[in-house]
């Protein structure tokens, strides 16, 4: 009987059979790590975002599959503590991030500025002031002092900024961040969470330096690139936003203060704003022409205790009661009178114990 005649199979299909054979076997494995790949990338975008809320579950999901860098581990602690409130989650989340990161920033090519400025981070939390000073400097003589510090983004400039806090180089650090909204200025992108940032503490010096419309505009600024950001000091706000006339926006923000070391100043402020508005537009000097803001202390309190008194007693002559429409003669003097105590509150941040220290609460907060 004849044999059976064989078609032969061609070595190279045998060998393209042979590799999908073994892509099959190993598809599960490959599958699991490029999932927590995956994950953890679009954690890191939604991070670099300011979405917290977002990327927590994905960092979550990629460290349980395996993905244990140091960077996801970092914002895995950061975003435990601001959407959980879980400090010892974040302690124990650093703890991990720190060896990875100091090993990835030891090898080749793998000193990024943002694994710089975690490590930063990490080390004035574990008040390693030694390291915090180390890699905060790295960071700054690598790339803002590096061969191309143009190429450089605006959320690289924020993290500049930042490392020049942790310096204590407190002009390095507002050029910094002015250069972070510079950059982001410039991109078609913008906006997120860095340049909120940014313009948030560039707003600070400014309101450190009196400088209040341009804290204003960098305070409104960062709420309408982020809005709803809590990094914004509502008070501080508030602040300026009395000092330059917005007396409707100045108490909507004072109002939204929940800070007990702030609660008291800030509900006079709003009452002191709604008072202003009353009788807007206020004027910057007194009403014999001097300039408010160069009273001295004890002038512009001596001034204060007599405008109180005038209001008070025309109110009492026009029997004023709460709600009533002012008229001519009090609304003049109640200009003055808020004219003046505004000014107070701007140089001083306070005015509810020089209220009650002078007797004149009840003007402000009726």
């Amino acid at each position: 009987m004849p044999a059976l005649s064989r078609t032969p199979i061609d070595p190279p299909l045998t060998r393209l059979l042979a590799g999908v054979l073994l892509s099959l076997l190993l598809l599960p494995a490959c599958g699991v790590g490029g999932s927590a790949r995956r994950l953890a990338d679009q954690a890191m975008t939604l991070y670099d975002q300011g979405h917290y809320a977002e990327a927590l579950p994905r960092l979550k999901q990629a460290v349980e599959r395996g993905e244990r860098n140091g960077s996801v581990l970092y914002q895995l602690g950061f975003c435990r503590s601001q959407m959980e409130h879980d400090e010892k989650g974040k302690k124990a989340a650093w703890a991990e991030a720190l060896p990875l990161l100091e090993k990835e920033v030891a090898a080749p090519g793998g000193a990024s500025l943002e694994r710089l400025y975690y490590l930063t981070r990490i080390a004035a939390e574990d008040q390693a002031f030694d390291k915090t000073t180390q890699y905060a400097r790295q960071g700054v003589e690598q790339y803002e002092k590096g061969p191309n510090p143009n190429a450089l983004a605006g959320a690289d400039w924020f993290r500049l900024g930042r490392l020049h806090e942790f310096l204590d180089e407190q002009s390095g650090a507002e050029a910094a961040y002015r250069l972070a909204i510079s950059t982001y200025g410039k991109s078609v992108q913008g906006g997120g969470v860095y340049h909120a940032l940014a313009l948030g503490r560039v707003g600070d010096f400014d309101y450190d330096a009196g400088r209040y419309q341009e804290a204003v505009e960098h305070y409104d600024a960062a709420v309408k690139v982020f809005p709803g950001t809590d990094q914004i000091d509502p008070f501080r706000h508030g602040l300026v936003l009395l000092a330059v006339g917005r007396f409707d926006d100045a108490a909507l923000r004072l109002a939204a203060v929940r800070d007990e070391a702030n609660l008291d100043e800030a509900q006079y402020g709003a009452d002191l704003a709604r008072k202003a508005r009353e009788v807007a537009p206020l004027k910057d000097n007194d009403a014999d022409g001097t300039p408010l803001k160069n009273l001295p202390d004890d002038e512009l309190r001596r001034r204060i205790q007599t405008a109180g008194r005038d209001l008070r007693a025309s109110r009492t002559k026009n029997s004023m009661q709460p709600g009533d429409p002012l008229p001519a003669e009090v609304a003049d003097l109640q200009r003055r009178f808020v004219e003046l105590l505004r000014e107070q509150m701007v140089r001083t941040k306070q005015i509810q114990h020089f209220c009650l220290e002078e007797g004149i609460a009840d003007l402000v907060r009726r």
